[in-house]
């Protein structure tokens, strides 16, 4: 979806599309805002950000299949800009579908290099009540910014649109080759968001350079993850608007930053 030149200079949702984005989300498990975060704080930190990933790879075995790395960001400046960790279009859509209490439970990445294959179909979450063989309402919500433009040949991420209904227990590798997916090629900056339960997997990156994706986890406060706390220096939480403290206030308040460059 392409948001207005009002609801951008707004910071709002007007009613109508905040109205489609859930029932888009709703019905396909995701929705996505293409070209909503500002080219300088993309550049800012897409810059920080390999800075980060350079010094964490030159130590750290690859962790999400052949040439592919999960890694958590520090909690610090660009990465905890409002923009990005508490963009009112991704939270309207948050709190329309999960409620306004919720919480965010994770800061992190997903980024392949050349050579990186086609990860196995899988969702990012696990099922509630997997014994009713029911599909419950959506209670943890991906959110991820591309830090570089998403195209085919740089490992975009491919989804099967509609799978965070299926039922508990339903055999992903033989439906998936069945069923109908999209890669979601999107621009730098924009937002998307997403059913964790929404069936997906990695792509190979064949271009030259990583393809770094920005990812946060927004989720009911009762749900428990195996993801460990977001590790976060007094002052800075200190330093959080109230909306920001309150999204955070489970982490490890006080704790020191992770994967900061030396």
């Amino acid at each position: 979806m392409q948001l207005s030149a009002t609801e951008l200079a707004s910071n709002t949702l007007n009613p109508e599309t905040l109205n489609l984005s859930v029932q888009h989300f709703k019905s396909n498990g995701y929705v996505l805002f293409e070209n909503v975060l500002p080219p300088d704080l993309i550049a800012a930190m897409h810059a920080e950000f390999m800075q980060v990933f350079n010094a964490h790879i030159a130590s750290t075995e690859q962790n999400r299949g052949s040439n592919r790395y999960q890694m958590h960001l520090p909690f610090a400046e660009p990465f905890i800009d409002p923009r990005v960790i508490e963009n009112p279009f991704v939270l309207a859509i948050v709190e329309a579908i999960v409620g306004n209490d919720c919480v965010c439970t994770y800061f992190a990445s997903d980024t392949p290099l050349y050579g990186s294959e086609y990860q196995a179909v899988h969702a990012d979450t696990h099922p509630l009540f997997p014994e009713t063989g029911l599909a419950v309402p959506t209670y943890n919500i991906g959110f991820n910014i591309p830090l570089v433009d998403f195209h085919t040949d740089n490992g975009p991420i491919e989804i099967w649109p509609g799978t965070h209904l299926t039922a508990p227990g339903t055999d992903m590798a033989t439906l998936a080759p069945l069923m109908q997916s999209e890669e979601v090629l999107m621009p730098a900056g924009s937002l998307l968001i997403r059913d964790l339960r929404l069936w997906h997997r990695g792509t190979p990156n064949r271009s030259d350079n990583a393809r770094p994706n920005m990812a946060m986890i927004y989720a009911q406060r009762w749900l428990k993850t195996h993801y460990p706390s977001v590790s976060i220096p007094q002052a800075t939480y200190d330093g959080l608007s109230p909306r920001a403290q309150q999204l955070f206030r489970d982490e490890n308040i006080g704790g020191d930053l992770v994967n900061m460059p030396s």
